[in-house]
């Protein structure tokens, strides 16, 4: 039975980080180590995410991708200027969208030409766009979105801050704006959502809310290894079972971990 984990990262301590990258990991995730975690919880897929302190230098996660071609694909950041060959060419390598991580940064305005571009190039080639942002973002960014026919992913629930919790009326018009034929969730990364054990509360009812509004289809899961900045506090196994605390039936767990996360990324 097909299980797929749709989060996670490689990366060497010896890896150049970007000027402005707001952590510096001081250790390896190789993916061996991540291989390991997939063969011992189940897992036959994953998928790698370009994490933002590698900035535009995806050779880690593409090497990686080389080396398990049958089991890995990833998510890649781009700059918005990338040509359609550029993006074809990442697609051969396994790429199966791009990432855009608006923490620390600007909105972008997607009306502007480059973007209109990369958008529609995107389209073209059927990839993904990724989005990492907090509610304000999102509600800024969504609409501006939702007349493309690409698909839109949601990292970590859509990222309620742990100060306002899912009343947030960002976050309560974030949900409000989510359009089932074209956004997915993912249900990760629950302790980023304030602390332990509020935050697997937090992640249970953002689930409920999702199911609410007909996400039950359009719902993933990611391990979010090595859980960068959290390496202390959770571990692969720990995330596993919350995962089954936030979705407690098993129908459902099968529909996050296999047919939803295959839906979207052509495994």
């Amino acid at each position: 039975m097909i299980r797929i984990d749709t989060h996670a990262h490689v990366f060497s301590k010896q890896d150049q980080c970007i000027a402005t990258a707001r952590y510096n990991p001081d250790y390896d995730a190789t993916v061996e180590q991540y291989i390991q975690h997939l063969d011992a919880h189940g897992f036959t897929h994953g998928v790698l995410v370009q994490p933002s302190f590698l900035g535009t230098n995806n050779q880690a996660m593409l090497t990686a991708i080389r080396q398990y071609p049958q089991r890995l694909k990833g998510i890649a950041v781009v700059h918005p200027h990338i040509s359609i060959l550029e993006l074809a060419d990442l697609k051969s390598k396994g790429i199966v969208g791009i990432r855009l991580n608006l923490f620390g940064i600007s909105v972008p305005d997607l009306s502007q030409a480059q973007w209109k571009m990369l958008i529609h190039n995107l389209e073209q080639l059927d990839l993904q766009l990724e989005l990492h942002a907090p509610p304000a973002y999102l509600i800024q960014i969504l609409p501006m979105l939702n007349t493309s026919k690409i698909e839109v992913v949601i990292d970590h629930f859509g990222r309620a801050l742990p100060q306002l919790g899912l009343d947030d009326p960002d976050y309560q018009k974030f949900l409000s704006l989510l359009d089932v034929k074209q956004h997915w969730i993912k249900i990760s990364g629950y302790y980023r959502l304030g602390a332990a054990p509020e935050n697997i509360e937090t992640a249970q009812k953002a689930y409920r809310l999702l199911k609410e509004k007909g996400f039950l289809h359009k719902m993933i899961w990611g391990s979010d290894w090595p859980h960068t900045q959290h390496e202390s506090i959770v571990s692969y196994q720990q995330v596993l079972d919350a995962f089954h605390q936030i979705v407690p039936f098993a129908e459902e767990q099968d529909l996050v971990l296999g047919q939803n996360a295959a839906k979207l990324f052509h495994f």
